[in-house]
């Protein structure tokens, strides 16, 4: 009888196991299929925050277009990991320290925010962002309009594009996300579970002109998997646009300009790109060949059916006081204007 007891409480035992086993394996594959299969996205856009806005309705309807604006000076910066929470992690789990020779957030963001406000920017495009409260510790947002992605509380301002509030209005905004699936917000990138990237865009109007066009601000993955899709969806989606609109990007693209990648973005149709780089048209820029954009992989492009001028291109690269870098990728500049002909913009 003891046998017997003892018989059917290993049995009894051995089938919780073999259910507890079951449930463990089968929630491992449910969560892994929600991630896989973006579940979790797919919840996010039905419960309130809705599909991106992939296209402007600008370009649906064909609307004609000024091709004409004041002289626009536009900033495109990299801050490295411009974020309190990363911070906050680090002091708690790696003894403060946010990378080799990198200093933290708090230590660089005054002198960030310095060196933007220095070139007197009307559009901003940032990389590297965390939340709302970040990129206000950087840029006034009581002088510019943010645009980022938001669902309810929840903000992912990776690239974060700002515009002087008073001299352009916004018409319309959404994403592009670099993914598969590019009005799925929060979309995962090409190579299953990569990092999420977008590109986001707003279509604004010069109040004082008239101008309309469109200014996108991207963060490239910097694996070449999620990379070269992504330059072929920003072809698509971004550089296309230019063919019936003015269109202003900036970004870290996390690739240069000598690379088949980079005229597949830029829509090279023949010898004659749809967005071109602005350093290729400036009239004052530096001379050190470290600076062309061969070497880089920060670019400010532009394009469209209007006459494009630049008059400034520059990359600010200066380090702290004590040698330490303030961001591992330079703030690029660029002074442009668009106009009808070379008459009419004088």
């Amino acid at each position: 009888m003891a046998n017997l007891k003892k018989i059917l409480i290993n049995n009894r035992m051995f089938f919780i196991l073999k259910r507890l086993a079951s449930l463990f394996l089968g929630s491992i594959v449910l969560i892994a299929g929600i991630f896989y299969f973006q579940g979790w996205q797919y919840w996010l856009a039905y419960t309130g925050g809705g599909f991106a806005n992939a296209q402007p309705g600008a370009i649906k309807t064909g609307a004609k277009q000024v091709c004409n604006s004041t002289p626009i000076n536009v900033v495109s910066f990299n801050v490295m990991y411009g974020s309190s929470l990363i911070e906050d992690f680090a002091a708690k789990f790696l003894h403060g320290k946010t990378g080799a020779g990198e200093l933290p957030w708090s230590m660089r963001k005054a002198d960030i925010s310095q060196r933007i406000a220095n070139y007197q920017p009307d559009l901003i495009g940032l990389q590297e962002m965390g939340e709302d409260h970040d990129v206000a510790e950087i840029v006034p947002l009581d002088q510019y309009s943010l645009v980022a992605y938001h669902n309810k509380d929840f903000q992912y301002d990776d690239a974060a594009l700002l515009y002087k509030t008073k001299r352009f209005e916004q018409l319309e905004v959404g994403q592009v996300w670099l993914g598969k699936k590019p009005e799925l917000p929060l979309s995962l990138g090409f190579k299953p579970l990569s990092v999420i990237r977008y590109i986001n865009w707003v279509l604004l109007r010069e109040r004082l002109t008239g101008f309309t066009f469109i200014y996108a601000n991207t963060h490239f993955d910097n694996a070449g998997v999620n990379k070269d899709p992504s330059a072929t969806l920003f072809r698509e989606r971004i550089a296309n646009l230019a063919k019936t609109l003015p269109v202003v990007v900036t970004g870290d693209f996390n690739t240069r300009a000598d690379t088949e990648r980079y005229q597949r973005l830029a829509g090279f149709e023949g010898e004659t790109p749809l967005l071109k780089n602005t350093y290729q048209l400036a009239e004052q820029k530096p001379d050190d060949p470290l600076f062309q954009p061969a070497q880089r992989i920060d670019h400010i492009l532009a394009g469209g059916p209007c006459q494009l001028m630049v008059s400034q291109w520059l990359i600010d690269q200066r380090l702290f006081n004590n040698g330490d870098m303030l961001s591992d990728h330079g703030l690029v500049f660029a002074r442009l204007q668009f106009a009808t002909s070379q008459n009419e913009s004088k």
